[in-house]
């Protein structure tokens, strides 16, 4: 996409991103915590979620990527694809999509993908990308 000429019928246009991520900001309805995930020893929390395949909706790759990740939504409410914000990110040169989920809690099924989850107070330093501690 980054410098790749998109012709249409009248104009040519230069997207300033190189992918397009999909992330799930996920808060327990309870106490407002986020869901963190991570996924490499000596990384840090991060939003679950990750890039769209070619070709496939936003909302499919984020269904399809909370599933990679082994992340069962209990009670999720079911207007979080009404709830989108988008951001771009110049330090990945990424456009993002961020989903709001309400939950009452998750299931997470152990995979290949994450080493841990855990729920991170809204009262800690959060921002992305790297959902840290302060």
């Amino acid at each position: 996409m980054n410098g790749e000429k998109h012709e249409g019928d009248q104009k040519v246009n230069y997207l300033p991103f190189s992918h397009v991520s999909t992330r799930a900001i996920i808060i327990r309805r309870a106490d407002g915590a986020v869901l963190g995930a991570l996924h490499r020893p000596g990384g840090r929390y991060a939003l679950p979620g990750g890039a769209l395949d070619n070709g496939e909706k936003a909302e499919d790759a984020l269904v399809r990527e909370l599933d990679e990740e082994g992340i069962n939504l209990i009670g999720s409410d079911q207007h979080w694809a009404e709830r989108l914000a988008v951001d771009y990110y110049s330090g990945y040169n990424e456009l993002s999509l961020w989903y709001l989920f309400l939950v009452d809690s998750v299931e997470i099924i152990e995979d290949d993908e994450l080493l841990d989850t855990r729920w991170i107070s809204q009262t800690e330093d959060l921002w992305y990308p790297g959902v840290r501690e302060r």
